[in-house]
């Protein structure tokens, strides 16, 4: 018996030999595909002491056009940083050390440093892993167990290819994942032992990672006499250049990696979170400061994107522009807009402050983010509609790229002592730029000249105001009319008890009112029973399409008078208000699609004022506090 099982054995092991021998590339290869894995998702939680990446992303946009970024950065930990990246034609270098940090760019001379003690070397290992935990589709990758990384080097084994090739003088072993099933694309992954990887993945990213570069001279700082020099504080440069860049990364993803929002509802103390048709809405009642602890508690995450996107990515993009540190300019203006902001909203940001873990200074920052919007209005009524149905149309024109469209909420609010209404926002962002309250009384508002021009309230504010305290028409236009104001503003308010409409066209010193059939110069096709208001071409086409329609507009016909091109490509959302039903109907951009070219979403305020299970109690989340 002895003698057969031995003969078993034998045999049993000459064809793991055999198996081995014929399958060694794979079995290896598998083996590494285990090692690489642990090695980089080690450096993607913990960071990694000394590391050079150089990548090339190329995002493919629509008709023919690219975005490219090629990247350099090196770094060693408590050493220094060194950053060489090109965004389509510009060029910037960043150096931070234990003296200073410093940004240039090099197409129109610009330094901007920060001296101290405040050192970080931007561990880029640990934070791609932030960007990755941060995205729902990739997040599974920081939680990797080694029963997970096990299965997918088995996988590897059975489906990918394993080969050699020269790179340079330098054997490189390489792993071909099979084509993704959607798009074709096959991603490569060639390596030297755990030390030095090049990855590809079709035409639209090639990195090399080197996680034990050799030592090389520092990039060469950027010596002009036209230079212009910023100096700014050295923790909240260090702290821009990290959030613009996480944000930044965090919207590439999105746009290449969308992920639709889960249904369901979320209920808090004194409100609650709805998500359905791929929308978010809060409800919350109460006094402000308990309205936004229930903003803050239900959309920390989306919050924080907003502030990372307008004061810390927009902000470069200013600073870069206008040769000015984008923060002092918005703390400048929110020195001289703060005491025309009432106290009822001040408290309000304290309380999204206190649930959110978001800085007091940065919400309010983001929340008189200069609001240069180039967009368009309308109302139309009696004659000019269907059955003299008031349908009041907002078109939203902004900056798309921001990924705000991401971080959208429709607000249903109904603080103590004042009108219950929608706020069409974005989280984070307590006034409004399109609204209508259970009045029936609705807001949209349109951007104009004259930044700088901050000695009055906010234009959100004064919008948010006109939503929680107006009941007509006549007190909306009086509450304008009197309130101190910014810049230069045009709204068209309407009341559908009457059924009326006005545009406004205003400065901290003009107040026109401009009524229905009324003869503006910017306005000159003046119609009865209508208020248009958009600029130049735009103009010309709505006032086409509603003379087309006369007397024959719905809901459908209303809403496809917001159609491109009365939208721009930058179009970020598009409000349809129907204030004697208190319907509205609400479309936000896409990943690269314009607001007018999504599915409009139906509202009732009235329905959503009443929404049962408003709990007097925490108890869905007083588990995790």
């Amino acid at each position: 018996m002895s003698g057969k099982l031995s003969k078993i054995m034998a045999v049993l092991l000459g064809i793991i030999l055999v198996v081995g021998f014929v399958f060694k590339e794979r079995i290896t290869g598998s083996v590494a595909v285990y090692h690489h894995i642990t090695t980089i998702h080690q450096a993607l939680e913990n960071g990694q002491d000394k590391l050079a990446l150089n990548a090339s992303i190329v995002q493919q946009k629509k008709e023919n056009k690219k975005n490219s970024i090629d990247f350099t950065v090196r770094y060693e930990e408590n050493s220094a940083f060194e950053g060489e990246i090109h965004f389509n034609k510009n060029q910037f270098l960043i150096h931070s050390d234990k003296q200073k940090t410093t940004v240039q760019r090099l197409q129109s001379p610009l330094s901007i440093s920060g001296d101290g003690p405040d050192f970080i070397n931007f561990d880029i290992a640990r934070f791609l892993g932030e960007v990755i935990e941060e995205h729902p589709k990739l997040n599974q990758i920081m939680q990797l167990s080694w029963i997970d990384r096990t299965g997918i080097a088995f996988w590897s084994m059975l489906n990918c290819s394993f080969g050699e090739e020269n790179i340079d003088g330098k054997q490189f072993k390489s792993i071909s994942f099979p084509p993704d099933k959607k798009t074709g694309v096959i991603l490569a992954v060639k390596y030297i032992t755990g030390d030095k990887y090049q990855i590809q993945y079709g035409d639209q990213l090639q990195a090399e990672l080197d996680f034990h570069p050799e030592e090389k001279p520092l990039f060469a700082a950027m010596s002009n006499d036209d230079t212009k020099s910023l100096n700014v504080d050295r923790g909240e440069l260090n702290r821009s250049i990290y959030q613009g860049a996480l944000r930044a990364a965090g919207i590439l993803l999105d746009q290449n990696m969308p992920v639709p929002l889960k249904s369901g509802t979320t209920s808090v103390e004194n409100g609650k979170l709805i998500i359905r048709d791929n929308k978010r809405i809060l409800i919350a009642k109460g006094s402000h400061r308990q309205i936004g602890e229930v903003h803050g508690r239900l959309l920390q995450k989306e919050i924080q994107k907003l502030v990372e996107a307008t004061l810390y990515t927009m902000g470069w993009v200013y600073t870069l522009e206008k040769g000015q540190w984008f923060l002092n300019e918005m703390r400048n203006a929110y020195s001289r807009l703060q005491p025309f902001i009432p106290q009822k909203y001040q408290e309000e940001l304290k309380g999204l402050s206190s649930t959110s873990g978001v800085s007091l200074q940065e919400l309010q920052l983001a929340n008189v983010f200069p609001a240069l919007f180039h967009c368009s209005g309308f109302a139309v009524f009696n004659q000019a509609s269907k059955d003299g149905v008031l349908y009041h149309g907002r078109v939203l024109d902004y900056i798309t790229e921001l990924g705000l469209q991401n971080v959208a909420v429709v607000f249903i609010l109904q603080p103590e002592g004042s009108n219950g209404f929608t706020n069409v926002g974005y989280a984070g962002f307590i006034g409004s730029v399109s609204g209508m309250n259970d009045q029936q009384v609705a807001f949209g508002e349109m951007g104009g000249r004259g930044e700088g021009d901050w000695d009055g309230m906010p234009m959100p504010i004064l919008m948010r105001e006109g939503l929680e305290t107006t009941k007509t028409l006549e007190d909306a236009v009086e509450l304008f009319r009197n309130t101190p104001r910014t810049c230069e503003y045009f709204y068209v308010l309407s009341d559908g008890k009457i059924p009326d409409a006005v545009g406004l066209s205003t400065t901290p010193d003009r107040f026109i009112t401009i009524k229905p059939n009324q003869f503006h110069p910017q306005l000159p096709h003046p119609m009865q029973d209508a208020v248009l208001m958009s600029a130049d071409k735009r103009y010309e086409k709505l006032a086409e399409r509603v003379k087309d329609n006369y007397g024959q507009i719905g809901q459908e016909e209303a809403i496809h008078l917001m159609d491109r091109p009365v939208a721009m490509k930058s179009n970020l959302h598009n409000v349809l208000f129907a204030p004697q039903s208190l319907e509205f109907w609400v479309a936000d951009a896409g990943i690269n699609t314009p607001a007018c070219n999504e599915p409009y979403v139906h509202f009732s305020l009235k329905e959503l004022l009443e929404e049962p299970g408003i709990k007097e109690s925490d108890t869905l989340l007083s588990k995790a506090e």
